[in-house]
């Protein structure tokens, strides 16, 4: 088991993590043809929860649900109930224990998650959460684990290897920290010219760590021992404990929709062995990490995706249009990819979604204001089901069966949640109503969040920057065009750029999931 007196010396940097919210696992488990339970009053479990920035995150946003937090760390934990108490949540318990200490007592669960730890455990705790798994979820629940996986743990485990000989001798872990930070940066300065295949795995694994808190760098490469998995063995160990896959909280990545078409072809005559495809696919990626979702072995799955199951489910799209290739062939992208279309209804509708996004619209909704507020006929919609469809198996669209709620209005009176006015005075990184861990670099709107209590005006608001202006925290770098020298402004004109620099701020904060109503 992991080291506690270290865990509290130098604790995990956590955050919350979209993809293991109990929407996404209800979303991809209605895909596979299973009925899960509801996820507003659901009851969710994390196994190894951290300070709880996940699971606190997700009974903030779900106020009937019940949530529970389990981890090891008696300082995780007390800084997580610390933010609870500051909350005022009264639907989650966090408890300072052992994982092999989890009994019959804690009762029965709908979802349960247990991100990053798997692979860091002994087998006889790695049994365990098995074994809660199959006695603690609910006959139609869903359990995501994540873990590390070979291949691509390997080359990782190499780079690790490394950092572990040349900070043996080292005594105190923020000692050792610093060690394998001048190592880092010896390595990524010695592989980034290198042309062979070594050094471009080498200089892409270290600039992964170097993404990465000081914390987790030293438990996760120094301290603790891993145990990667192949895909298919972590399947047997589920397997045994009468757990069945049901897929992978990314959908695009059980897909061979992403390789060229004669390696997907060679692919898909594997398709009647799930387990044997992916492995393959696995290994063709170099694969290092999984979020694995589970469910029980007597569940019935529906693995044959149909473009038609898109009609079920809330579609929120990045997608904007980035170019036009002729006259009716249109291009729209975003960070994951990008899809073409030359049927002006496909292109309405994608208009439509990014002109909502990161709100979430339901299929016929989205389709009727993608057509002028008809619906299209029966040809129309399937195309657009199909296209949709299509988008979201490669990762480019978002599904949910619950959206999150708020609001990209900017009212009288502008809110934010209290998670957020509270994280804002302690750090850079907030978390939104998608549960996304954003880092807010903009000092007026970091500023600004912890006043969002739905009680400032706008004449509030301004009347604040302008206290901030006069001390400094800010300028406004107004200068003579003629001249280039600073201008001096009247009050008038010094409220009149305050008023705008709000209005710029607070619509920047409504994009990014930030405002209630």
């Amino acid at each position: 088991m992991l080291d506690q007196i270290t865990y509290d010396e130098l604790p995990y940097t956590c955050s919350a993590m979209p993809y293991a919210q109990p929407d996404r696992l209800a979303t991809l488990a209605s895909l596979f043809g299973m009925t899960p339970p509801p996820v507003p009053k659901s009851r969710v479990l994390e196994l190894g929860c951290c300070n709880g920035s996940n699971i606190i995150a997700t009974a903030h946003n779900l106020p009937e649900a019940s949530c529970w937090g389990v981890d090891l760390s008696a300082q995780h934990i007390a800084d997580g109930q610390a933010l609870v108490e500051a909350l005022g949540l009264q639907n989650i318990t966090l408890e300072h224990k052992n994982i092999l200490e989890v009994d019959e007592r804690i009762g029965m669960f709908d979802y349960i998650i247990v991100h990053g730890i798997y692979s860091w455990v002994s087998p006889d705790v790695q049994e365990q959460i098995l074994s809660i798994c199959k006695h603690h979820l609910t006959p139609n629940g869903v359990a995501y684990i994540s873990y590390n996986t070979n291949p691509g743990w390997d080359i990782r485990s190499t780079v690790r290897d490394m950092m572990s000989y040349y900070t043996a001798q080292i005594t105190g872990s923020k000692s050792q920290t610093e060690q394998l930070k001048a190592l880092l940066k010896f390595f990524a300065d010695t592989t980034k010219e290198g042309q062979d295949s070594y050094s471009h795995f080498v200089s892409e694994e270290i600039g992964n760590f170097n993404q990465l808190p000081e914390s987790f760098l030293f438990q996760d490469f120094v301290k603790e021992e891993c145990k990667p998995l192949y895909f298919h063995q972590f399947v047997e160990q589920a397997r045994g404990h009468g757990l069945e896959y049901l897929g992978d909280a990314f959908l695009h990545t059980m897909l061979t929709d992403g390789f060229p078409a004669p390696v997907a072809k060679s692919l898909h005559t594997l398709k009647n062995d799930l387990i044997h495809q992916e492995q393959m696919m696995d290994f063709l990626r170099n694969r290092r990490f999984r979020h694995t979702l589970l469910c029980h072995q007597d569940i019935s799955l529906n693995r044959a995706l149909s473009a038609d199951l898109i009609r079920n489910f809330y579609i929120a799209s990045s997608l904007q249009p980035v170019a036009q290739d002729s006259q009716t062939v249109q291009k729209f992208g975003n960070v994951r990819g990008a899809l073409t279309s030359d049927k002006p209804i496909i292109q309405a509708t994608l208009r439509y979604l990014a002109k909502q996004w990161p709100h979430a619209k339901p299929f016929t909704e989205l389709v009727k204001q993608a057509n002028s507020g008809y619906l299209p006929n029966t040809q129309d919609q399937t195309a657009i089901a199909q296209v949709l469809f299509q988008s979201y198996s490669r990762g480019l669209i978002e599904l949910y069966s619950h959206p999150p709620q708020f609001i990209t209005t900017v009212s009288q009176h502008p809110q934010t949640t209290n998670l957020v006015r509270w994280q804002a005075q302690r750090s850079q990184f907030v978390t939104n109503r998608r549960c996304e861990w954003i880092k807010i670099d903009n000092v007026v709107c970091l500023s600004l969040l912890p006043y969002l209590d739905g009680n400032h005006d706008h004449a509030a608001l301004v009347g604040l920057l302008r206290d901030w202006l006069k001390q400094g925290k800010f300028a406004l770098n107004i200068k003579n065009q003629a001249t280039n020298e600073p201008l001096t402004l009247t009050d008038e004109q010094e409220r009149e750029l305050l008023g705008k620099l709000l209005n710029d701020a607070l619509r920047a904060i409504a994009q990014v999931a930030l405002l209630v109503a």
